[in-house]
């Protein structure tokens, strides 16, 4: 059996991940109250400011594919796939008091921070500014829940590296090409 032809190196970081680290740490906000939407949680008992951030997915920018080989090589080089996507990032900041209400701006301003810049940076992404929050508040069964929704566009490359196919014959397997590399036009049968 031979080794599996795909190195996993995608992105090093998700989207929301990478939102909500910029948020806890420019918001001053411990892991209980800085929530991945896709994660099971639950609505901390306490009565503090928490957020919880969720990958709405978004459309393919750019899809290419190349191989990176150098002229004095021995092998075909490496296969890179690389597509960059527009990822939704929707936050929703979180009370039962009014931290929420008070506190809704901040996340506009965590994300336009120069660690936020430092970290989108290290990571390959890029970030649009912060939509206005809007109020989005509701009665849970503990009590009103202060909450405000708010969106953040990341665009995020997404890459995975591959060796090419093996095998002296892999690229004159094509059709319309011959071993010799002359052409080599499919045949055309004819019905009468």
């Amino acid at each position: 059996m031979t080794a599996p032809r795909v190195i996993p190196s995608t992105i090093t970081r998700e989207p929301a991940k990478f939102v909500a680290d910029v948020l806890q740490e420019e918001m001053d906000l411990d892991d209980a109250h800085c929530l991945l939407g896709d994660s099971e949680w639950h609505i901390p008992a306490d009565k503090e400011l928490f957020v919880a951030v969720f990958d709405g997915g978004g459309p393919v920018i750019s899809t290419v594919n190349f191989l990176d080989a150098d002229a004095t090589s021995t092998t075909y080089g490496k296969e890179i796939q690389q597509s960059t996507i527009l990822h939704d990032i929707r936050i929703e900041i979180m009370s039962f008091d009014a931290d929420a209400r008070l506190r809704k701006e901040e996340v506009g301003m965590a994300m336009a921070s120069m660690f936020a810049q430092q970290e989108a940076e290290r990571y390959r992404m890029g970030l649009g500014r912060a939509q206005v929050p809007v109020n989005a508040t509701d009665s849970e069964p503990t009590g009103r829940l202060l909450k405000y929704v708010t969106h953040i566009n990341v665009t995020a490359l997404h890459q995975k590296v591959k060796d090419p196919p093996t095998g002296k014959d892999y690229f004159t397997k094509f059709n319309g090409a011959t071993t010799a590399g002359t052409a080599n036009p499919p045949q055309v049968t004819s019905e009468a």
